[in-house]
C-alpha cells in the first residue's frame, strides 16, 4: 500500500513540546484500515517523536523514571510488540499524541530499545473537548494522574515558565483548591466534582506569574500562603499584595512594644504551626489561608485603619473566607462554572 503524507501538523499548547521538537518534514502514516473515525497505520520512530504532544501531557521526563518503563527498557516476546503500538488524534487534519509520549523521549534517548515501526491506532475527533477527553481515557488506564502533574500540563498550556523550586514542580492542588473553593478536596463534599486544576492554572496564571517574581519559598509559603497570595493578588493593588507576601517570603515581620505588624503575625502563626507539627497537615491548609488574609487585608488598609488593629498583641484570626472568594469568583467571570 502506498505510503500517505498526514496533513502538516500545528500546535495547540503555546509552548514547545516536552518530547522531541516540531520537525519541518510532514509525518508520515502507512494506513492498514480506515474505519471513518477509527484508523489503523504504521509510522516511523521518528515520525512518532515528531508528533506534538498532547497540550495535557504531564511531566514526561519524571515519568520516563516510572518502573513499569524501567522494565519496558527490558522486555521482548509479546511485551515489547505491546510497547510498539500507540494512539494518536486527528482534530482538523491535525495529528497529536495520545498515549505514547514517554516511549518517544525514551526512544529519542536511545533507553528504550526502538522497534522497526510502530503501529499507531488514530482517532478522528471533532472539538479540543473531544480530543482532551480522548487523552484523560488513556492516560487514566496507563498510569494514574496525579494532580501536579495536572497542574504541569496546565503550566505548559499557558505558557508558564515559573522559575521558583516552589511552584515550577506543579505542587499547587491544594493551594488552588483553597483559592478557589476555600478548602482542600479532602475538606469538600465528594459530591461537588473535583476542581478542574488544568483550568484552574490557567485562572490564575498571572497571579502564579507574579508571585514567582519574588522567588517564595517552600517555607513559609505552604499551601495555605500560596492559596492566600492567589487571591490577594486577584483582588487588591499587586503592588502592596507582593510587598506583603516579600517579606513573609524574607521573615521580616515587625514588632514594637511587644506587637506584631501583620506580617509578624502571619509568620508567627506558622510558627506556631511548625511546632505543633501541623504546618505541613492538608487539613490545616485552609485556616493558615484564612489567617493569612486577614494579616494581608490589615496590611493593606494601612496603621492608620484603627478598627483593623494593624499592630496586635494576640494571635491574629481567620478572616471570613465566603465573601472574599466569592468576589474573587465574580471577579474572575467562574461564579456559575462547577469545576472551579
Amino acid at each position: 500500500m502506498a505510503r500517505r503524507s498526514a496533513r502538516k501538523v500545528s500546535v495547540l499548547e503555546q509552548t514547545p513540546p516536552v518530547v522531541g521538537t516540531e520537525s519541518s518534514q510532514t509525518p508520515e502514516f502507512r494506513f492498514l484500515s480506515n474505519t471513518q473515525r477509527i484508523q489503523t497505520a504504521e509510522t516511523t520512530v521518528d515520525d512518532w517523536i515528531a508528533l506534538p504532544n498532547h497540550p495535557h501531557q504531564r511531566n514526561t521526563l519524571r515519568h520516563a523514571n516510572a518502573t513499569h518503563l524501567k522494565f519496558a527498557k527490558r522486555a521482548d516476546g509479546a511485551v515489547a510488540d505491546h510497547l510498539r503500538h500507540v494512539v494518536a488524534a486527528c482534530l482538523e487534519g491535525m495529528y497529536y499524541k495520545v498515549d505514547g509520549h514517554t516511549r518517544a523521549y525514551l526512544w529519542e534517548q536511545g533507553t528504550l530499545p526502538r522497534p522497526a515501526h510502530l503501529h499507531v491506532t488514530i482517532y478522528q475527533v471533532a472539538t479540543r473537548a473531544e480530543l482532551d477527553n480522548l487523552y484523560k481515557i488513556f492516560d487514566s488506564a496507563s498510569a494514574a494522574k496525579r494532580q501536579n502533574d495536572e497542574v504541569y500540563a496546565g503550566f505548559r498550556e499557558c505558557g508558564l515558565q515559573l522559575r521558583s523550586s516552589r511552584l515550577r514542580h506543579g505542587l499547587l492542588s491544594d493551594a488552588l483548591n483553597i483559592a478557589l473553593r476555600g478548602a482542600t478536596r479532602t475538606q469538600q463534599d465528594r459530591q461537588q466534582p473535583a476542581v478542574d486544576l488544568f483550568r484552574a492554572v490557567a485562572v490564575f496564571k498571572d497571579e502564579l506569574a507574579l508571585l514567582d517574581t519574588i522567588d517564595p519559598q517552600p517555607t513559609p509559603f505552604y499551601s495555605g500562603v500560596v492559596a492566600a497570595a492567589l487571591i490577594g493578588l486577584t483582588l487588591y493593588p499587586q503592588d502592596r499584595v507582593l510587598d506583603f507576601f516579600d517579606k513573609i517570603n524574607r521573615k521580616a515581620g515587625n514588632r514594637q512594644a511587644g506587637r506584631s505588624d501583620p506580617v509578624d503575625a502571619v509568620l508567627t502563626v506558622i510558627q506556631q504551626m511548625t511546632m505543633d507539627k501541623s504546618v505541613t497537615r492538608s487539613i490545616r491548609q485552609a485556616e493558615l489561608c484564612a489567617r493569612t488574609m486577614r494579616g494581608l487585608l490589615t496590611w493593606v488598609a494601612g496603621p492608620k485603619q484603627k478598627r483593623n488593629q494593624y499592630w496586635l498583641q494576640c494571635g491574629i484570626k481567620a478572616a471570613d473566607m465566603g465573601p472574599i472568594l466569592a468576589k474573587l469568583k465574580d471577579q474572575k467571570g467562574l461564579r456559575d462554572d462547577p469545576a472551579l
